[in-house]
């Protein structure tokens, strides 16, 4: 296995998510999971994150998440060692379950596992162990899926503690974090504290959230428009590389903010997404309850802004050199 220090140092730039797609007879589709990745890598991808709401674990058996990752795995693998797959656990379960999950990421030859907390949060020394007993279980990188706490006193959502990753970035394999506050004060916090020690995705802004922490030790951002054209992050990316901060600012302006300002904003990200991706042709919109996908009405508004978007402006653009 990879040293997990230099694993960590390739953790950069766009981190493309995996929305599983869904037949109508609410089978996996799994030929269009694999056309999807297939466009993705050869659009640059090099990442790819099997992520529990992106990937719709909540509409998942805990066997058919361990089918997805071991199949993700193996696409991914099948175009080239160096591409680093994150997979992840169920959203909510016991700790010996995230430690069986972590011990079959490990024997399918996934890089990392995402590992999430959704128990009501008591102490940090009730996260700190489940952590640790998960980095004893495997030798298998972990990154921490932290998104606010449910808290037991109360039910409101908590930050993490800072003092809480602090310490869990020193256990052992805990390399990576997926930063999802959506609060650039406690981001800047969190960044500044564990950079040194974890390869940050941040997501839920955008890549305008992105650029405000990309000098300071983020290294990497969760697509958001890059997950209906891949393309558009990975030329992102090489336009931050060359400091091409007119063409950074086009992406943003002419694609990212419309699309969450007219849709993402309407319809939510998840439901928005999944029309996106049937508008681009991957994949159905078609979700198993308890979601429901997008009406036909609210699709064609959908289907109408992507088709109105230049991207092929940006998809024919000189810096796309594969």
């Amino acid at each position: 296995m990879e040293n997990l220090e230099d694993l960590r140092s390739r953790i950069k730039g766009p981190v493309f998510s995996v929305v599983v797609p869904f037949k109508d007879n609410d089978d996996i589709d799994f030929e269009k999971i694999e056309s999807y990745i297939s466009y993705a890598y050869q659009s640059g991808a090099r990442i790819f994150y099997v992520m529990g709401y992106n990937s719709r674990f909540s509409e998942l058996s805990w066997e058919e998440i361990k089918i997805l990752n071991t199949f993700v795995t193996r696409v991914v693998k099948s175009y080239g060692s160096n591409n680093i797959v994150i997979v992840a656990d169920p959203l909510h379960c016991p700790t010996f379950t995230s430690v069986d999950f972590c011990k079959h990421a490990e024997n399918i030859g996934a890089d990392l596992i995402s590992l999430i907390f959704r128990e009501k949060f008591y102490s940090i020394e009730q996260v700190v162990k489940h952590y640790r007993v998960c980095a004893d279980s495997s030798n298998i990188g972990i990154l921490i899926h932290e998104m606010p706490f449910i808290s037991g006193h109360g039910g409101h959502t908590i930050n993490w503690p800072i003092e809480l990753l602090d310490k869990l970035a020193d256990i052992k394999n805990i390399i990576a974090i997926k930063e999802d506050a959506k609060d650039d004060t406690y981001s800047n916090e969190v960044i500044s504290k564990i950079r040194d020690r974890l390869s940050i995705i941040i997501s839920g802004g955008g890549k305008r959230q992105w650029l405000r922490f990309a000098d300071i030790g983020c290294q990497s951002w969760l697509n958001g428009i890059g997950v209906f054209e891949p393309k558009l992050a990975v030329l992102f990316w090489e336009m931050y590389k060359k400091s091409d901060h007119k063409g950074i600012k086009s992406i943003i302006s002419e694609v990212e903010i419309p699309f969450f300002t007219e849709i993402v904003q309407n319809y939510g990200w998840h439901l928005s997404i999944k029309a996106a991706l049937q508008s681009r042709g991957f994949m159905s919109r078609y979700e198993r309850l308890p979601l429901l996908a997008v009406n036909d009405d609210i699709y064609n508004k959908i289907d109408f802004f992507i088709n109105n978007l230049p991207l092929e402006k940006f998809i024919n653009h000189n810096l796309l050199k594969i």
